[in-house]
């Protein structure tokens, strides 16, 4: 089960890792499908029936769920600036660890491994350079899995243009009791004190 009836206590770096990694599926999948799904309307079970979409669907899938990972990394490095526990720095190094922990073990057929060093690496720069106390709070960590979300979807692209708005806030909406659970279970304190003790 992805989601939680309650806030999970996310005590050590595993916890936390796991809870990235399952709400990154979860987010990708129900949006991507939802998303086909409704685009779709009574020709839905007819794309199942499709090989070749049924590979884009996956495709998209893996490419979202890459961008769902950075961006709940990134959300979570900064609980640990809002906490007053970890400057700028040490945030972009644990979100680059939880990020790369993640994608550089994925097992999968579907795409490239480069696409996941891709994402890694791209966001490297952009945990370095964030500003922790802005995306502490709110939706504004989330804009890359947002527009993965829009690039990778297998809909016309005249769909996606008509539909970006309602598509990016589907994906925040799925994104709030995520960032909710995650806030409230997190405890800063012991997995930064795990992290600085394997990083030393």
């Amino acid at each position: 089960m992805l989601r939680y009836d309650t806030a999970p206590t996310l005590s050590n770096y595993t916890h936390l890792v796991e809870y990235i990694e399952k709400q990154s599926s979860f987010v990708s999948q129900v949006t991507l499908y939802g998303y086909i799904k409704t685009r779709a309307g009574t020709q839905w079970p007819k794309l199942f029936e499709n090989e070749k979409y049924l590979t884009s669907l996956k495709i998209a899938r893996w490419h979202i769920f890459a961008a769902c990972v950075a961006d709940l990394s990134l959300f979570a490095a900064a609980q640990f600036h809002k906490s007053g526990e970890a400057d700028s720095k040490i945030c972009a190094k644990l979100a680059y660890k939880i990020t790369a922990s993640i994608l550089s073990d994925i097992n999968q057929e579907d795409i490239e491994e480069t696409v996941f060093l891709a994402v890694i690496k791209n966001s490297q720069k952009r945990y370095e350079e964030t500003d922790y106390a802005e995306v502490a709070t709110g939706d504004s960590a989330f804009q890359t899995s947002a527009q993965a979300l829009l690039d990778y979807a297998p809909v016309i692209d005249d769909f996606k243009k008509n539909d970006a708005l309602i598509v990016r806030n589907s994906l925040h909406l799925r994104w709030i009791g995520v960032r909710r659970d995650l806030a409230k279970g997190l405890q800063t304190e012991p997995i930064l004190a795990e992290f600085n003790a394997h990083s030393a």
